[in-house]
């Protein structure tokens, strides 16, 4: 998240199983790349690191992010990388390979990524929960960064909060959508801007905006659950980043080392000053309880 300028894209997903379960019956797979990709199935990430170890339960309305997780902890990765972006109450970040062979006190996470993902952001479904997984956003907003990931600690927030939020994401679904139809008429809007033809060019935005007020009449507004408000009222988290991320996951074993990282002394860009490492992060072939790796 830190070093990215954050936006929007909105997409919609599948029903969301937000707790640790067994899958009850095998998954389907498919070979992508000689890698095996689970089909419709929650996988699961351990990552053994110097101050305890946690697992993350992916979900599978986020098979983007969930494989691109999966794929790396295959391939080692993760392995030896230090967390960074470490601020109290809000979040701890990992996913730089360039961290392994940091120099104590040097900044972290700043480097560009060779590659993105397409975003998977859906707040009705997978929001930013006290332990939640996500992934930032940057590149006009429309793809995530393909390794840094964070994981939520957050603070309770009250309704009034919420309710702002609320209006927060529903602007962002607005503006996302007016950006959309603008694109149809680009080439138009330049001509007159160029021809410095403001009356046209205002015409031109009227007109958006009604299409605009249009399309959103006939959709049903962003509000948070029964739920997500109880969750983010007597649990925590972090809703100021609904509809900016994708979450794509949770912890659903040892947030408590999660909230230890959280906790421990950092420099000026939150790095900690102690090095804190992944010792090494690996896929289970089942849910926590049955553990197997691979």
């Amino acid at each position: 998240m830190k070093k990215y300028i954050f936006g929007i894209t909105l997409m919609m997903a599948l029903l969301l199983a937000t707790n640790c379960k067994d899958n009850k019956a095998a998954a389907p797979a498919e070979e992508v790349d000689g890698d095996t990709i689970i089909l419709d199935a929650d996988q699961y990430v351990r990552f053994e690191t110097t101050m305890g170890n946690f697992t993350l339960k992916l979900y599978r309305e986020a098979p983007l992010h969930r494989h691109s997780m999966v794929r790396q902890a295959r391939k080692g990765i993760y392995d030896g990388q230090l967390f960074f972006g470490v601020q109290k109450g809000y979040k701890i970040q990992c996913g730089d390979p360039y961290s392994k062979n940091a120099k104590p006190g040097e900044e972290v996470g700043v480097r560009d990524e060779p590659d993105t993902i397409k975003s998977e952001i859906n707040p009705s479904l997978m929001y930013h929960k006290r332990g939640a997984v996500g992934q930032a956003s940057l590149r006009q907003f429309e793809f995530s960064t393909s390794r840094q990931f964070y994981i939520v600690t957050g603070t309770k927030s009250n309704r009034s909060a919420l309710d702002k939020q609320e209006t927060v994401i529903n602007k962002r679904y607005r503006q996302a959508v007016k950006d959309s139809l603008t694109q149809f008429r680009a080439e138009e809007i330049i001509r007159y801007r160029n021809q410095k033809n403001n009356q046209k060019i205002s015409s031109i935005n009227n007109a958006l905006n009604r299409q605009t007020d249009a399309i959103m009449a006939s959709r049903k507004e962003f509000r948070y659950s029964p739920e997500q408000i109880e969750v983010y009222t007597k649990i925590g988290g972090t809703p100021s980043l609904d509809g900016l991320y994708t979450v794509f996951g949770e912890v659903c074993e040892g947030l408590d080392v999660v909230e230890a990282i959280n906790g421990v002394h950092i420099d000026k860009n939150y790095r900690p000053q102690q090095d804190i490492r992944i010792i090494k992060a690996y896929v289970l072939d089942e849910a926590p309880g049955t553990v197997q790796s691979n």
